[in-house]
């Protein structure tokens, strides 16, 4: 295959295929409703600070780890911004990845 862009030409001959997996993940509406960020405690004995134990507080989604039935961590996606979490519908991704 060649390429020319202006007066210079590239050419190639490569074939790589990619093979690309889906994994449709669902998260129900009073699932994971609460934040693993350890700054949300006030000291050890894992008191939550006032503003998450009001009604208001709304955890949002960054990271999705992908695990085995063995439990180890075999995948981990971020979000390019963080997501919301619902707590009155059921959250669905889609999770891509190439092998």
């Amino acid at each position: 295959m060649a390429i020319t862009v202006g007066p210079n030409k590239l050419s190639f001959k490569n074939k790589y295929t990619v093979y690309e997996n889906e994994i449709i993940c669902t998260v129900g509406e009073n699932e994971f409703n609460m934040t693993q960020n350890p700054t949300i405690t006030t000291d050890d004995s894992g008191s939550l600070r006032d503003f998450a134990t009001g009604s208001i507080f709304k955890p949002y989604i960054t990271t999705v780890g992908l695990y085995n039935d063995n439990n180890e961590l075999l995948l981990v996606g971020k979000f390019a911004q963080p997501l919301p979490m619902s707590d009155v519908t059921d959250t669905t991704f889609v999770i891509r990845y190439d092998q």
